[in-house]
């Protein structure tokens, strides 16, 4: 089963609706505590190279707009940072956080320069004590999976790097790098590549259970119902974005709006990328079935393909 692993794009409220809804009334200029929790992408481990205590370090940091606040540094039981408390004054939780997370993202990477080590940001929490309301943004952690190894076929040789293409995006720890690599899946089946002519011929169209799954509900409008084609053109800017003139990687500083935005449509990408992968392999299936009972049809995909049908 496909789980998106970059939620930025979405905010669950952990308050009775009616305390959120106060909270989202309330257009006063008040302090949130929001809590952000960070991770190491090398060991995937939620602490970063840096020594702190369970006791906590309170320093400053600045915003891109220069405003100080308060960020305060928690350790782990291996004396590790594992969650940064920020407080920030806002009107409400969007604007609490989008303050104290440019002032943390700012803070990480001057860190990240510092120590040459590898460092994210991996979810938050956010509260509003003047009306006790919560939310939080934390990353799914899948229970194990129970797999029938026996029955899998093994995969065609011709798929393995399309599939590394999509281990890419399921192993990248960033929502760029993700898009990069899954959009390289669509945009090889929408220019004809010979190993997923099944896919394409499949009817293939982003769905409203997909866009629910990428945590993309924000986009219906503009994608719910494209086919391949238009889900390749449709996702191009965002793609081209990414890329500078000569095809190197852009430097974009993107504040978190914008990483949201990206963070939804490069899950959209990745799980239409999936989804393609598994329409392939089971047209594959089909196919060497329909081939193997006597009198039946030729596998047109797999002649197209230059393939023997079975």
């Amino acid at each position: 089963m496909w789980i998106p692993y970059d939620i930025r794009g979405s905010l669950k409220a952990e308050s009775a609706a009616e305390t959120i809804r106060l909270s989202r009334a309330d257009e006063s200029v008040r302090d949130f505590l929001v809590g952000f929790f960070v991770r190491n992408p090398v060991t995937q481990s939620w602490e970063l190279d840096i020594v702190a205590t369970s006791d906590g370090e309170e320093i400053t940091a600045p915003t891109t707009g220069g405003q100080m606040l308060p960020l305060r540094l928690y350790g782990n039981d291996s004396g590790k940072l594992s969650e940064v408390i920020i407080r920030a004054p806002a009107s409400s939780a969007e604007a609490a956080l989008a303050l104290a997370h440019d002032a943390l993202n700012r803070w990480v990477l001057r860190q990240v320069v510092e120590t040459g080590r590898g460092m994210a940001i991996a979810g938050w929490r956010i509260a509003d004590n003047a009306n006790d309301a919560r939310w939080r943004c934390t990353p799914f952690r899948p229970s194990a999976l129970q797999l029938n190894l026996a029955t899998q076929d093994p995969l065609d040789a011709d798929l393995m790097p399309v599939v590394e293409l999509f281990q890419r995006a399921r192993n990248a720890p960033d929502a760029a790098s993700r898009m990069l690599a899954a959009y390289a899946v669509l945009a090889a089946a929408s220019d004809g590549l010979p190993a997923l002519a099944g896919a394409v011929g499949a009817d293939f169209a982003v769905t409203q259970e997909m866009l629910i799954h990428a945590g993309a509900m924000d986009h219906v409008e503009e994608f719910k119902g494209l086919d391949l084609y238009a889900l390749v053109a449709a996702l191009k800017p965002q793609h081209d974005r990414l890329i500078a003139p000569g095809g190197m990687l852009a430097a974009l500083g993107d504040d978190l709006p914008r990483q949201k935005h990206l963070a939804r449509l490069a899950n959209l990408a990745d799980l239409a990328a999936h989804r393609l992968i598994l329409s392939e392999m089971r047209a594959r299936r089909q196919g060497a079935t329909t081939a193997a009972i006597p009198g039946a049809a030729p596998n047109h995909v797999a002649e197209a393909r230059g393939a023997p049908s079975c």
